[in-house]
C-alpha cells in the first residue's frame, strides 16, 4: 500500500471514529445504527465493517481513542509541580471531567455490564497501563502500606469507577466535587 493510500485510509478510519463518538454521545451505543453512521460521514455500510469488524469493534476503538486522549491529560498534569494529593485531586477531576461529557456514551455499556470497567481495562490494558504508571512513582515515594503500587492504582481507580457507576445509574446527581472524597479514601489507604 503507498504511502498516500495508507494516509487517506487512517483519514478515513478517523473520520468514521469522530463522527461515532459525536453519534453516541447523542445516540448511545445500543441506538446507534451503522446504516446512520455510514450516511453521515458520507460511506457505505461495508467500509464501516471494513475498518471495524463489528458496532462493539467501533465502540472499543472509540474507546481507546479516548484512553489515549485523557492520558496526554494526564502527561501533561504528571509535568506540574504538585503535591501528591493535588495530583491525585486533579486526576481524579480530569477523569471524572472526561467521563461527565461522555456520559450517554457510556451509559448502556455500563448500565448492561456489571464488569464495564474491568473489560476495557483488560481489553485496553497496554492503554491503561501507560496511564497507571504515571501514578506508580509517586505513589512508592508516599505509601506507608506494604501493597504493591500497581495494585494501589488499581484500587485507586476502582474507587473512583464506583462514584461513576453510581453517577450512571442516578444515585449522585453529578460527579462534581467528588474528586476530594475519592481522593481522601485512597489517601487513608495509602497512609494504612
Amino acid at each position: 500500500m503507498s504511502r498516500l493510500n495508507a494516509e487517506i485510509k487512517n483519514m478515513k478510519r478517523t473520520l468514521i471514529l469522530e463522527k461515532a463518538s459525536e453519534m453516541f454521545e447523542i445516540h448511545g451505543f445500543e441506538e446507534l445504527k451503522i446504516s446512520a453512521l455510514a450516511k453521515e460521514v458520507g460511506v457505505s455500510v461495508g467500509t464501516i465493517y471494513a475498518y471495524f469488524d463489528s458496532k462493539e469493534g467501533l465502540y472499543s476503538a472509540w474507546v481507546l481513542t479516548e484512553i489515549e486522549a485523557a492520558y496526554e491529560l494526564f502527561v501533561k498534569l504528571f509535568e506540574e509541580d504538585l503535591t501528591f494529593e493535588e495530583l491525585l485531586e486533579r486526576s481524579i477531576q480530569i477523569k471524572f471531567g472526561v467521563i461527565s461529557q461522555k456520559r450517554k456514551s457510556l451509559e448502556s455499556g455500563v448500565l448492561n455490564n456489571p464488569f464495564f470497567f474491568e473489560s476495557q481495562q483488560i481489553e485496553h490494558k497496554e492503554a491503561f497501563d501507560k496511564i497507571y504508571g504515571l501514578y506508580i512513582e509517586p505513589i512508592d515515594k508516599i505509601k506507608s502500606v506494604e501493597v504493591d503500587s500497581w495494585q494501589l492504582v488499581y484500587i485507586l481507580y476502582s474507587i473512583g469507577n464506583a462514584y461513576v457507576l453510581r453517577w450512571i445509574e442516578g444515585e449522585l446527581d453529578s460527579l462534581e466535587g467528588k474528586e476530594k472524597e475519592v481522593c481522601a479514601i485512597f489517601m487513608s489507604i495509602l497512609k494504612g
